[in-house]
């Protein structure tokens, strides 16, 4: 399966991404795909690829591209709960500064850079994320009705505001959270 790693033009910079799409010479369906909040690492880069398997085009952005390529800050392998507290004291100043300006800014980066590509056929395009990711997802949706068919967030916030932008969308809409223990 082809992947690429990608520079995506945006209003603050460049933004690093990774691409991945079926290697079939043809055009096909363009999701945008936004990590959570520890970023682009290769168990998001597996995710995509497994997506792509299906027949997609998916585009993987870093979020936090204004502090650096990814990743952004160094992850263990595993993200513990003994290790939790300093990896979330060096991320929470990036998730913070990822205003809703800069997410929609972003988002219309992304979106035209996605759906401009060679392998990615006509028509709207999906948009998904996982915990954070499914609310950017969700505010790129709301933002662009005519542009997004389909959104999906998994064990996404949609407080904060979030329950005021699915009243906007037109997206297809599929919100996954884990059962509370």
């Amino acid at each position: 399966m082809p992947t690429k790693t990608l520079q995506i033009p945006t209003a603050d910079g460049q933004a690093d991404a990774f691409a991945a799409f079926p290697d079939h010479g043809e055009r096909h369906p363009g999701v945008l795909m936004y990590a959570d909040g520890f970023g682009i690492r290769p168990v998001l880069r597996e995710m995509a690829r497994e997506l792509a398997g299906h027949g997609y085009y998916v585009l993987l952005p870093n979020p936090f591209y204004r502090h650096g390529p990814a990743p952004v800050i160094e992850l263990p392998e595993h993200i513990g709960e003994e290790v939790r507290p300093a990896v979330f004291a060096q991320l929470m100043p990036l998730i913070e500064a990822h205003t809703p300006e800069r997410v929609l800014s972003d988002a219309d980066a992304y979106l035209r850079f996605l759906t401009t590509q060679p392998e990615v056929g006509a028509g709207p395009v999906a948009v998904t994320g996982y915990c954070i990711g499914g609310l950017l997802a969700i505010r790129t949706a709301a933002a662009h009705p005519g542009q997004v068919a389909a959104v999906a967030g998994f064990h996404g916030p949609v407080g904060a505001g979030g329950r005021d932008l699915l009243s906007k969308l037109t997206a297809e809409v599929h919100l996954a959270t884990p059962k509370a223990t």
